[in-house]
Protein backbone atom coordinates (compact mmCIF):
# COMPACT_ATOMS: atom_id res chain seq x y z
CA UNK A 1 0.00 0.00 0.00
CA UNK A 2 1.11 3.32 -0.64
CA UNK A 3 2.41 5.55 1.88
CA UNK A 4 2.61 9.65 1.57
CA UNK A 5 4.82 11.09 4.59
CA UNK A 6 4.43 15.07 4.18
CA UNK A 7 7.55 16.84 5.57
CA UNK A 8 7.24 20.32 5.71
CA UNK A 9 9.31 22.93 8.12
CA UNK A 10 9.06 26.59 8.76
CA UNK A 11 12.44 27.20 8.09
CA UNK A 12 13.68 27.74 4.88
CA UNK A 13 17.89 28.32 5.15
CA UNK A 14 19.75 25.93 3.82
CA UNK A 15 22.54 23.72 6.04
CA UNK A 16 26.11 25.17 6.07
CA UNK A 17 27.17 21.22 4.97
CA UNK A 18 24.51 21.12 2.08
CA UNK A 19 24.84 24.53 0.65
CA UNK A 20 28.47 24.68 0.26
CA UNK A 21 28.61 21.19 -1.34
CA UNK A 22 25.86 22.51 -3.15
CA UNK A 23 27.63 25.45 -4.69
CA UNK A 24 31.05 23.26 -5.22
CA UNK A 25 29.25 20.58 -6.82
CA UNK A 26 26.45 21.68 -8.90
CA UNK A 27 27.09 25.56 -9.92
CA UNK A 28 23.92 27.46 -10.14
CA UNK A 29 23.07 29.24 -13.69
CA UNK A 30 21.70 25.92 -15.60
CA UNK A 31 21.02 26.31 -19.63
CA UNK A 32 18.12 28.20 -19.61
CA UNK A 33 16.68 26.10 -22.42
CA UNK A 34 12.69 25.25 -22.49
CA UNK A 35 11.36 21.86 -21.25
CA UNK A 36 9.44 20.43 -23.65
CA UNK A 37 6.96 17.61 -23.27
CA UNK A 38 7.89 14.62 -20.97
CA UNK A 39 11.06 16.12 -19.84
CA UNK A 40 9.33 19.08 -18.26
CA UNK A 41 7.61 19.15 -14.69
CA UNK A 42 5.95 21.84 -13.29
CA UNK A 43 5.92 22.42 -9.08
CA UNK A 44 3.47 25.65 -8.39
CA UNK A 45 3.87 28.04 -6.23
CA UNK A 46 2.99 26.06 -2.35
CA UNK A 47 3.03 22.56 -3.88
CA UNK A 48 5.28 19.61 -2.56
CA UNK A 49 8.41 18.34 -4.35
CA UNK A 50 7.43 14.49 -4.88
CA UNK A 51 10.01 12.29 -3.85
CA UNK A 52 9.68 7.99 -3.39
CA UNK A 53 11.38 5.75 -1.66
CA UNK A 54 11.37 2.33 -3.20
CA UNK A 55 12.93 0.23 -0.18
CA UNK A 56 12.23 -3.61 1.80
CA UNK A 57 10.04 -3.35 4.49
CA UNK A 58 11.09 -6.63 5.37
CA UNK A 59 14.97 -6.17 5.33
CA UNK A 60 17.31 -4.40 8.05
CA UNK A 61 19.04 -2.41 4.80
CA UNK A 62 15.88 -1.23 3.50
CA UNK A 63 14.36 -0.41 6.98
CA UNK A 64 17.98 1.48 7.92
CA UNK A 65 17.78 3.26 4.41
CA UNK A 66 13.79 4.58 4.94
CA UNK A 67 15.52 6.12 8.19
CA UNK A 68 17.79 7.92 6.13
CA UNK A 69 16.36 9.11 3.79
CA UNK A 70 13.61 10.76 6.53
CA UNK A 71 16.85 12.30 8.17
CA UNK A 72 17.67 13.64 4.81
CA UNK A 73 14.76 15.75 4.73
CA UNK A 74 15.19 16.57 8.16
CA UNK A 75 18.24 18.15 7.65
CA UNK A 76 17.60 20.34 4.92
CA UNK A 77 16.81 23.14 7.13
CA UNK A 78 20.86 22.54 9.00
CA UNK A 79 19.24 20.64 11.89
CA UNK A 80 17.90 17.45 13.23
CA UNK A 81 14.58 18.65 14.84
CA UNK A 82 12.05 16.07 13.63
CA UNK A 83 10.70 18.68 11.06
CA UNK A 84 11.71 18.18 7.52
CA UNK A 85 13.06 20.77 5.71
CA UNK A 86 12.32 22.69 2.33
CA UNK A 87 14.27 22.53 -0.67
CA UNK A 88 14.18 25.71 -2.87
CA UNK A 89 11.31 26.98 -0.46
CA UNK A 90 8.96 24.06 -1.38
CA UNK A 91 8.29 21.05 0.90
CA UNK A 92 9.08 17.12 0.17
CA UNK A 93 6.23 14.99 -0.68
CA UNK A 94 7.84 11.28 0.34
CA UNK A 95 5.62 8.05 -1.13
CA UNK A 96 7.02 5.17 0.31
CA UNK A 97 6.47 1.40 -1.41
CA UNK A 98 8.40 -1.93 -0.51
CA UNK A 99 10.69 -3.38 -3.37
CA UNK A 100 10.03 -7.12 -1.73
CA UNK A 101 13.12 -8.08 -2.46
CA UNK A 102 12.16 -8.86 -6.01
CA UNK A 103 11.78 -8.22 -9.83
CA UNK A 104 8.00 -8.84 -9.13
CA UNK A 105 8.22 -6.37 -6.11
CA UNK A 106 10.15 -3.58 -7.55
CA UNK A 107 8.21 -3.47 -10.67
CA UNK A 108 5.30 -3.32 -8.43
CA UNK A 109 6.28 -0.76 -6.55
CA UNK A 110 8.06 1.06 -9.13
CA UNK A 111 4.51 1.40 -11.09
CA UNK A 112 2.51 2.46 -7.51
CA UNK A 113 5.45 5.51 -7.54
CA UNK A 114 4.74 6.36 -10.95
CA UNK A 115 1.07 6.54 -10.56
CA UNK A 116 1.84 10.60 -9.24
CA UNK A 117 3.15 12.33 -12.34
CA UNK A 118 5.51 14.68 -10.99
CA UNK A 119 7.40 12.30 -8.84
CA UNK A 120 11.43 13.77 -9.73
CA UNK A 121 13.41 10.93 -7.97
CA UNK A 122 13.48 8.04 -5.70
CA UNK A 123 16.17 6.43 -3.07
CA UNK A 124 15.79 2.59 -3.81
CA UNK A 125 15.78 -0.12 -4.54
CA UNK A 126 16.88 -2.20 -1.66
CA UNK A 127 18.07 -5.21 -3.47
CA UNK A 128 19.83 -5.86 -6.98
CA UNK A 129 17.29 -7.88 -8.19
CA UNK A 130 14.11 -5.37 -7.39
CA UNK A 131 16.10 -2.68 -10.10
CA UNK A 132 17.42 -5.23 -12.52
CA UNK A 133 14.86 -5.28 -15.79
CA UNK A 134 12.35 -3.87 -13.12
CA UNK A 135 12.17 -0.67 -11.69
CA UNK A 136 15.60 0.41 -13.29
CA UNK A 137 13.63 0.90 -16.31
CA UNK A 138 10.49 1.74 -15.26
CA UNK A 139 11.89 4.62 -14.29
CA UNK A 140 14.21 5.37 -16.81
CA UNK A 141 11.04 4.98 -19.24
CA UNK A 142 9.33 7.69 -17.32
CA UNK A 143 12.86 10.12 -17.27
CA UNK A 144 12.43 9.93 -13.47
CA UNK A 145 16.38 9.53 -11.11
CA UNK A 146 16.40 6.21 -8.90
CA UNK A 147 19.39 6.08 -6.60
CA UNK A 148 20.05 3.04 -4.54
CA UNK A 149 21.63 3.02 -1.62
CA UNK A 150 22.75 -1.08 -1.26
CA UNK A 151 22.29 -2.14 -4.86
CA UNK A 152 25.53 -3.84 -5.24
CA UNK A 153 25.29 -6.39 -8.76
CA UNK A 154 27.17 -5.45 -11.23
CA UNK A 155 25.32 -6.11 -14.26
CA UNK A 156 23.21 -2.75 -12.97
CA UNK A 157 26.26 -0.91 -14.27
CA UNK A 158 27.27 -2.64 -16.89
CA UNK A 159 27.75 -0.50 -19.79
CA UNK A 160 25.35 -2.95 -22.38
CA UNK A 161 22.94 -3.20 -19.63
CA UNK A 162 22.52 0.04 -17.61
CA UNK A 163 19.39 1.90 -17.51
CA UNK A 164 20.14 5.88 -17.98
CA UNK A 165 18.20 7.34 -14.79
CA UNK A 166 19.21 4.65 -12.91
CA UNK A 167 22.74 5.42 -10.23
CA UNK A 168 23.99 3.98 -6.61
CA UNK A 169 25.93 5.30 -3.97
CA UNK A 170 26.99 1.70 -2.87
CA UNK A 171 29.87 -0.43 -4.02
CA UNK A 172 29.85 -2.37 -6.88
CA UNK A 173 30.66 -5.91 -6.25
CA UNK A 174 33.37 -6.45 -8.14
CA UNK A 175 35.16 -4.43 -5.44
CA UNK A 176 33.52 -6.74 -2.90
CA UNK A 177 34.16 -10.08 -4.78
CA UNK A 178 38.15 -9.31 -5.57
CA UNK A 179 38.88 -8.36 -1.78
CA UNK A 180 37.12 -11.23 -0.05
CA UNK A 181 39.29 -13.83 -2.78
CA UNK A 182 42.69 -11.81 -2.04
CA UNK A 183 41.75 -12.23 1.91
CA UNK A 184 40.83 -16.02 1.26
CA UNK A 185 43.87 -16.89 -0.61
CA UNK A 186 47.08 -14.51 0.50
CA UNK A 187 45.64 -13.75 4.03
CA UNK A 188 44.44 -16.96 5.34
CA UNK A 189 45.71 -19.42 2.74
CA UNK A 190 42.53 -21.16 1.43
CA UNK A 191 43.30 -22.90 -2.07
CA UNK A 192 39.21 -24.50 -2.12
CA UNK A 193 36.77 -22.59 -2.03
CA UNK A 194 32.60 -23.65 -1.76
CA UNK A 195 30.11 -21.11 -2.94
CA UNK A 196 26.74 -21.28 -1.52
CA UNK A 197 23.98 -18.24 -2.65
CA UNK A 198 20.80 -17.40 -3.82
CA UNK A 199 19.33 -17.23 -6.87
CA UNK A 200 18.52 -13.44 -7.07
CA UNK A 201 21.18 -11.00 -9.11
CA UNK A 202 23.16 -9.93 -5.81
CA UNK A 203 24.00 -13.17 -4.44
CA UNK A 204 25.01 -14.99 -7.63
CA UNK A 205 26.59 -12.36 -9.16
CA UNK A 206 28.84 -11.57 -5.81
CA UNK A 207 29.39 -14.92 -5.60
CA UNK A 208 30.57 -15.29 -9.38
CA UNK A 209 32.41 -12.01 -8.92
CA UNK A 210 34.62 -13.97 -5.98
CA UNK A 211 35.09 -17.04 -7.70
CA UNK A 212 36.50 -15.26 -10.59
CA UNK A 213 39.08 -12.96 -8.57
CA UNK A 214 39.48 -16.49 -6.80
CA UNK A 215 40.43 -18.48 -9.66
CA UNK A 216 42.80 -15.68 -11.20
CA UNK A 217 45.31 -16.58 -8.14
CA UNK A 218 45.03 -19.93 -8.17
CA UNK A 219 42.23 -21.32 -6.50
CA UNK A 220 40.02 -23.88 -7.30
CA UNK A 221 36.27 -23.32 -7.12
CA UNK A 222 35.67 -27.00 -5.91
CA UNK A 223 31.90 -26.38 -5.75
CA UNK A 224 29.26 -23.65 -6.66
CA UNK A 225 25.73 -24.31 -5.33
CA UNK A 226 22.41 -22.62 -5.55
CA UNK A 227 20.70 -23.06 -1.90
CA UNK A 228 16.89 -22.83 -2.91
CA UNK A 229 17.45 -25.87 -5.94
CA UNK A 230 16.53 -28.97 -5.23
CA UNK A 231 18.17 -30.54 -2.32
CA UNK A 232 18.77 -26.81 -1.08
CA UNK A 233 21.35 -26.40 1.61
CA UNK A 234 21.64 -30.54 2.40
CA UNK A 235 23.04 -30.27 -1.43
CA UNK A 236 25.38 -27.73 -1.13
CA UNK A 237 26.27 -28.77 2.00
CA UNK A 238 27.49 -32.30 0.70
CA UNK A 239 29.26 -30.76 -2.99
CA UNK A 240 31.38 -28.54 -0.08
CA UNK A 241 32.00 -31.98 1.78
CA UNK A 242 32.74 -34.07 -1.47
CA UNK A 243 35.42 -31.21 -2.43
CA UNK A 244 36.88 -30.91 0.68
CA UNK A 245 36.63 -27.14 0.73
CA UNK A 246 38.50 -25.20 2.93
CA UNK A 247 36.91 -21.90 2.71
CA UNK A 248 32.74 -21.30 2.28
CA UNK A 249 31.45 -17.79 0.69
CA UNK A 250 28.24 -17.48 1.52
CA UNK A 251 26.83 -14.14 0.07
CA UNK A 252 23.00 -14.57 0.95
CA UNK A 253 21.00 -12.38 2.10
CA UNK A 254 19.31 -12.13 5.59
CA UNK A 255 16.19 -11.64 4.51
CA UNK A 256 16.08 -14.49 1.80
CA UNK A 257 14.41 -18.19 2.05
CA UNK A 258 16.62 -19.66 3.38
CA UNK A 259 18.65 -17.15 4.83
CA UNK A 260 22.18 -16.71 5.31
CA UNK A 261 21.49 -17.60 9.24
CA UNK A 262 19.72 -20.95 7.84
CA UNK A 263 23.49 -21.67 5.46
CA UNK A 264 25.37 -21.02 8.52
CA UNK A 265 23.62 -23.04 10.83
CA UNK A 266 23.74 -26.05 8.92
CA UNK A 267 27.39 -25.50 7.96
CA UNK A 268 28.40 -25.69 11.77
CA UNK A 269 26.80 -28.91 11.87
CA UNK A 270 28.94 -30.56 9.24
CA UNK A 271 31.93 -32.32 10.83
CA UNK A 272 33.36 -32.50 7.79
CA UNK A 273 33.69 -28.84 7.10
CA UNK A 274 34.88 -27.92 10.96
CA UNK A 275 38.13 -26.54 10.21
CA UNK A 276 36.47 -24.71 7.12
CA UNK A 277 36.93 -20.66 7.18
CA UNK A 278 33.37 -19.33 6.67
CA UNK A 279 32.80 -16.26 4.71
CA UNK A 280 29.68 -13.90 4.28
CA UNK A 281 28.72 -11.04 2.51
CA UNK A 282 28.08 -7.31 3.97
CA UNK A 283 24.03 -8.60 3.38
CA UNK A 284 24.81 -10.94 6.46
CA UNK A 285 26.45 -9.14 8.52
CA UNK A 286 23.71 -7.38 10.65
CA UNK A 287 22.99 -7.80 13.82
CA UNK A 288 19.74 -10.04 13.57
CA UNK A 289 22.25 -12.91 12.35
CA UNK A 290 24.42 -12.26 15.15
CA UNK A 291 21.18 -12.78 17.29
CA UNK A 292 19.88 -15.84 15.22
CA UNK A 293 22.99 -17.61 15.39
CA UNK A 294 24.59 -16.64 18.39
CA UNK A 295 27.94 -18.34 19.63
CA UNK A 296 27.67 -20.31 16.55
CA UNK A 297 28.50 -16.99 14.62
CA UNK A 298 31.62 -16.62 16.66
CA UNK A 299 34.79 -16.89 14.06
CA UNK A 300 32.70 -15.95 11.07
CA UNK A 301 34.24 -13.72 8.42
CA UNK A 302 32.14 -10.77 7.31
CA UNK A 303 32.94 -8.67 4.00
CA UNK A 304 31.61 -5.07 3.46
CA UNK A 305 32.50 -1.35 3.29
CA UNK A 306 35.25 -0.28 5.86
CA UNK A 307 33.30 1.64 8.92
CA UNK A 308 37.04 3.21 10.15
CA UNK A 309 36.65 6.09 8.72
CA UNK A 310 33.03 6.97 10.40
CA UNK A 311 34.64 6.71 14.00
CA UNK A 312 36.65 10.00 13.15
CA UNK A 313 33.91 11.40 11.21
CA UNK A 314 32.40 14.28 13.50
CA UNK A 315 29.18 15.28 11.70
CA UNK A 316 28.40 11.35 11.66
CA UNK A 317 29.40 10.86 15.29
CA UNK A 318 27.62 14.03 17.23
CA UNK A 319 25.13 14.91 15.00
CA UNK A 320 23.88 11.98 12.45
CA UNK A 321 23.89 9.02 14.72
CA UNK A 322 22.34 10.13 17.60
CA UNK A 323 19.99 11.92 15.43
CA UNK A 324 19.55 7.94 13.86
CA UNK A 325 19.13 6.77 17.59
CA UNK A 326 16.13 9.16 17.94
CA UNK A 327 13.85 8.24 15.12
CA UNK A 328 14.82 4.31 15.06
CA UNK A 329 15.08 3.33 18.37
CA UNK A 330 18.58 2.09 17.63
CA UNK A 331 21.96 2.30 15.80
CA UNK A 332 21.63 1.23 12.17
CA UNK A 333 21.45 -2.64 11.74
CA UNK A 334 23.22 -2.90 8.68
CA UNK A 335 26.04 -1.02 6.61
CA UNK A 336 24.01 0.99 4.19
CA UNK A 337 22.28 3.83 5.97
CA UNK A 338 24.90 6.16 5.43
CA UNK A 339 24.61 5.53 1.64
CA UNK A 340 21.09 6.18 2.26
CA UNK A 341 21.27 9.45 3.51
CA UNK A 342 23.91 10.39 0.64
CA UNK A 343 21.54 9.23 -1.84
CA UNK A 344 18.78 11.68 -0.78
CA UNK A 345 21.11 14.23 -0.46
CA UNK A 346 22.54 13.72 -4.55
CA UNK A 347 18.80 13.96 -5.92
CA UNK A 348 18.16 16.69 -3.26
CA UNK A 349 21.38 18.37 -5.13
CA UNK A 350 20.20 17.79 -8.76
CA UNK A 351 17.06 19.56 -8.19
CA UNK A 352 18.85 22.63 -7.15
CA UNK A 353 20.94 22.32 -10.37
CA UNK A 354 17.88 21.38 -12.63
CA UNK A 355 15.21 23.64 -11.61
CA UNK A 356 14.56 27.17 -12.74
CA UNK A 357 12.46 29.67 -10.53
CA UNK A 358 9.52 30.93 -11.96
CA UNK A 359 7.80 33.69 -10.93
CA UNK A 360 5.40 33.74 -8.00
CA UNK A 361 7.22 30.52 -6.88
CA UNK A 362 7.06 28.15 -8.75
CA UNK A 363 9.45 25.54 -10.31
CA UNK A 364 10.16 24.39 -13.71
CA UNK A 365 12.34 21.02 -13.94
CA UNK A 366 13.76 19.61 -16.79
CA UNK A 367 13.95 15.64 -15.79
CA UNK A 368 17.11 15.10 -18.48
CA UNK A 369 18.99 17.75 -16.71
CA UNK A 370 18.25 16.09 -13.24
CA UNK A 371 20.27 13.25 -14.69
CA UNK A 372 22.89 15.52 -16.11
CA UNK A 373 23.21 17.20 -12.85
CA UNK A 374 24.14 13.76 -11.23
CA UNK A 375 26.72 13.60 -13.71
CA UNK A 376 27.95 16.57 -12.88
CA UNK A 377 28.79 15.18 -9.12
CA UNK A 378 32.20 14.80 -8.78
CA UNK A 379 34.25 14.72 -5.08
CA UNK A 380 31.42 14.66 -3.42
CA UNK A 381 32.40 14.12 0.13
CA UNK A 382 29.47 11.92 1.36
CA UNK A 383 29.08 9.94 4.59
CA UNK A 384 29.57 6.48 2.46
CA UNK A 385 32.74 8.23 1.10
CA UNK A 386 33.86 10.34 -2.13
CA UNK A 387 31.34 10.12 -4.73
CA UNK A 388 31.64 10.20 -8.65
CA UNK A 389 28.68 9.23 -10.70
CA UNK A 390 29.85 7.51 -13.84
CA UNK A 391 27.84 7.68 -17.52
CA UNK A 392 27.20 3.91 -16.39
CA UNK A 393 25.49 4.67 -13.00
CA UNK A 394 28.24 4.67 -10.48
CA UNK A 395 28.95 6.48 -7.98
CA UNK A 396 30.69 5.14 -5.71
CA UNK A 397 34.17 4.57 -8.13
CA UNK A 398 36.42 3.18 -5.31
CA UNK A 399 36.70 2.24 -1.71
CA UNK A 400 37.70 0.12 1.26
CA UNK A 401 36.05 -3.23 1.83
CA UNK A 402 37.10 -4.41 5.30
CA UNK A 403 36.73 -8.15 6.78
CA UNK A 404 35.37 -8.68 10.02
CA UNK A 405 35.43 -11.69 12.51
CA UNK A 406 32.44 -11.87 14.83
CA UNK A 407 31.81 -11.16 17.16
CA UNK A 408 33.39 -8.48 16.57
CA UNK A 409 31.12 -6.89 13.90
CA UNK A 410 30.80 -2.95 13.97
CA UNK A 411 26.95 -3.49 13.73
CA UNK A 412 26.81 -4.55 17.36
CA UNK A 413 30.69 -3.14 18.41
CA UNK A 414 31.07 0.20 16.86
CA UNK A 415 34.83 0.38 17.27
CA UNK A 416 35.54 -3.25 15.86
CA UNK A 417 38.71 -3.17 14.26
CA UNK A 418 39.03 -5.30 10.76
CA UNK A 419 41.17 -8.41 10.22
CA UNK A 420 41.92 -7.30 6.62
CA UNK A 421 41.30 -4.33 4.57
CA UNK A 422 41.70 -3.04 1.16
CA UNK A 423 41.41 0.02 -1.00
CA UNK A 424 40.26 -0.76 -4.47
CA UNK A 425 38.65 1.19 -7.50
CA UNK A 426 36.48 0.01 -10.35
CA UNK A 427 38.50 0.95 -12.76
CA UNK A 428 41.42 -0.85 -12.03
CA UNK A 429 39.43 -4.02 -11.88
CA UNK A 430 37.79 -3.54 -15.08
CA UNK A 431 41.01 -2.93 -17.18
CA UNK A 432 43.48 -5.45 -15.01
CA UNK A 433 43.82 -8.90 -15.64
Amino acid sequence: MTKRLWLVAGAASACIMVAVLAVALWPSGAPADNCVGSRCTTVAAGEPIFLGSLLSEDATQGIDALTSVGLAIDYLDGRFDGIGGRLLDHPISLISENDGCSPEGGRLGAERLLEEEKLLGVIGTTCSASSLDAADALMTARKTLIVSPSNSAPSLTDAVRHQRYYFRTALNDLLQGEVVAEFAYNKIKRRKAAVMFSPTAYSSQLGEAFGDRFKLRGGVVASSSDIEANGGIAAAIKAAERAKADVIFVPVQMSATPSCADAIEAIRRSSALRSAKIIVSEACQDRTFLTAVGNQANGIYASGPDAGDLADDLFYQSEYLPAFKRSAGAAPAGVFDTNAFDAANLIFGAIRQAAERKPGGGLEIDREKLRSALLDVKGYSGLSGTLDCSTTGDCAQGGRIAIYQAPSWPVSRPSAEPVFSQSKSVAELLTGP
